[in-house]
């Protein structure tokens, strides 16, 4: 009887450890985005005029986040000047630096044009330097950057690369 009274305290204690050490584990740095998934309207940006697009964030660790995205647009509505109606297609990944709601972003991506104009260029190439308002729990998502892009194409108008600095704002839901 002697014998398992003085394994039982052991035995307690180091179960409490264990216990202990996986709820520490289990807790989230105050960071932690649980909204993960986000739909926005892009006006400029890496699209021609505007886009709607998806993105979903796939890593986070402390203040660092990474996501991925993808959109369609079109130029439909802003046609003065343009030869004509077609679909635009945005896909990115971004890099987000922050401890809260604020972040510091950045992103490379590539915009296709499915357009057989001459004169328009039809395979974009994006960088993305700016600013992301997105709540950990899910909410209103605002994004303001700088996002040039360069092109390898030569049309007529744009002869050799084409380098063209652009402006984009979105405004969206987190969820």
């Amino acid at each position: 009887m002697r014998l398992k009274h003085k394994l039982f305290l052991p035995y307690t204690l180091l179960f409490s450890l264990l216990f202990m050490a996986l709820q520490v584990q289990a807790q989230r740095y105050s960071g932690t985005f649980t909204a993960l998934h986000a739909y926005y309207l892009e006006i400029g940006g890496n699209s021609d005029t505007y886009s709607i697009n998806y993105d979903r964030i796939v890593y986070q660790r402390y203040i660092f986040k990474a996501a991925v995205r993808a959109g369609i647009g079109t130029n439909l509505f802003f046609q003065e000047g343009e030869p004509g109606v077609y679909p635009i297609v945005p896909v990115e990944a971004v890099g987000m630096v922050g401890a809260t709601e604020n972040h510091v972003e950045f992103g490379l991506g590539y915009t296709r044009r499915f357009t057989d104009h001459p004169d328009l260029l039809q395979n974009m190439y994006f960088t993305r330097v700016g600013f992301r308002y997105q709540a950990p729990r899910g909410g209103l998502l605002v994004r303001l950057a700088v996002t040039p892009f360069i092109s390898p194409e030569s049309k007529s108008k744009t002869p050799g690369h084409a380098v063209v600095p652009r402006f984009g704002l979105s405004v969206g839901r987190s969820f």
